[in-house]
C-alpha cells in the first residue's frame, strides 16, 4: 500500500501534460508544487526505474488511470480506448506503490445497475489482492451516469476498498450536480479530478473533454462551493488536476503548465479554507 495523501495535497495527472517522459513529468510535478502523480499505465509500465525516479523526487504515485471493463452483453474485447490491459494496470499499481486504480465501465447502453455492482465488486477484489483501492468514474456516457446512483453502486458492492472518482467536468455537464454530494458519505469518494469548464456545453463535448478543459478558476464552475460541499460530507481525497488543455500545454510546455495548474488550484483551496 502506498502513502495516503490528504485533501490539501495536489496530484498531477500525467494526462494533463500529455504523458511526457518520466523525467519531464517529475520535473513538472515538482515545479508545480505537487505531492503525487496519477499515471496512465499504458505509458508508464511497472518499471523499477520509474518508481525510483518518482520516489527520489519526493513524490508518490496516487492512482493508475484506468482499468476499463465492459459490462453487459456483446463485449467486443479491449482495448476500448487508450488503456493498458486490465492485468497490467493492477500490476503497475502494485509495483509503483499506488493507493488506487481508477476504473471506467463501458457498455452498449443496456447494462443494468446489478451488472455494474458485480463488475465493481470483481474489480475491488482484484485490487484487494494487490493492496489497492478501486474507484468508479461516472459520466453522462457511462452505464451509471450520475453521482447518487454511482454512490449506491459502489456501496452495494460491500467492499471497503471500492469508491468513486469525482471528475468535476463530468459532474458539471450532468446528469446530477454538485449539490448531490451533500447526501453522499465522503468516505465513498476516493479520488477527485479537478478542472473547470465553460458554462455552455461545447458542441463537440467528446473532443472538448479530451482537449479543451479549463484551468481551475477560468471557467464557470463554482469550485469553492463544490469542494466545500464534498468536504463537508467527510471526503479526505487529495486533489488531482486533470486538465486537458492542449493549447495551453503547447504554449507553456509541461513544466510551465504544471506551475499554472498548481498556482491556480492553491488559490481555489485558499478560498475553500477561508
Amino acid at each position: 500500500m502506498g502513502v495516503t495523501l490528504g485533501p490539501d495535497d495536489l496530484v498531477l495527472s500525467s494526462g494533463s501534460v500529455e504523458n511526457p517522459p518520466i523525467e519531464v513529468l517529475v520535473e513538472a510535478a515538482v515545479a508545480g508544487g505537487f505531492t503525487g502523480l496519477t499515471l496512465w499505465p499504458a505509458v508508464y509500465p511497472p518499471d523499477p526505474a520509474i518508481g525510483e525516479r518518482i520516489r527520489n523526487a519526493g513524490l508518490v504515485v496516487v492512482d493508475m488511470d484506468a482499468a476499463i471493463v465492459w459490462v453487459g452483453p456483446g463485449d467486443p474485447g479491449g482495448p476500448y480506448y487508450e488503456e493498458a490491459p486490465r492485468e497490467a494496470v493492477f500490476e503497475a499499481a502494485a509495483a509503483l506503490g499506488a493507493t488506487g486504480v481508477n476504473t471506467l465501465l463501458v457498455c452498449p447502453g443496456s447494462a443494468t445497475r446489478e451488472q455494474a455492482v458485480d463488475a465493481m465488486a470483481e474489480l475491488a477484489d482484484q485490487g484487494a489482492s494487490v493492496g489497492v483501492d478501486v474507484y468508479m468514474e461516472f459520466s453522462r456516457n457511462r452505464p451509471i451516469p450520475d453521482p447518487l446512483t454511482s454512490a449506491e453502486v459502489v456501496a452495494a458492492t460491500g467492499r471497503a476498498n471500492c469508491g468513486l472518482t469525482v471528475d468535476f467536468w463530468h459532474v458539471f455537464y450532468g446528469p446530477g450536480d454538485f449539490a448531490d454530494f451533500a447526501s453522499i458519505p465522503g468516505y465513498l469518494i476516493g479520488a477527485i479530478q479537478l478542472n473547470d469548464a465553460p458554462a455552455k456545453p461545447p458542441d463537440d463535448l467528446a473532443f472538448a473533454t479530451r482537449y479543451l478543459r479549463s484551468v481551475p478558476g477560468e471557467g464557470a464552475m463554482d469550485l469553492v462551493g463544490a469542494l466545500r460541499t464534498i468536504r463537508s460530507a467527510g471526503c479526505q481525497a487529495p486533489i488531482t488536476l486533470e486538465v486537458f488543455d492542449s493549447g495551453r500545454l503547447e504554449a507553456l510546455g509541461p513544466v510551465g503548465f504544471a506551475r499554472m495548474l498548481g498556482g491556480a488550484t492553491r488559490q481555489v483551496l485558499a478560498e475553500v479554507d477561508g
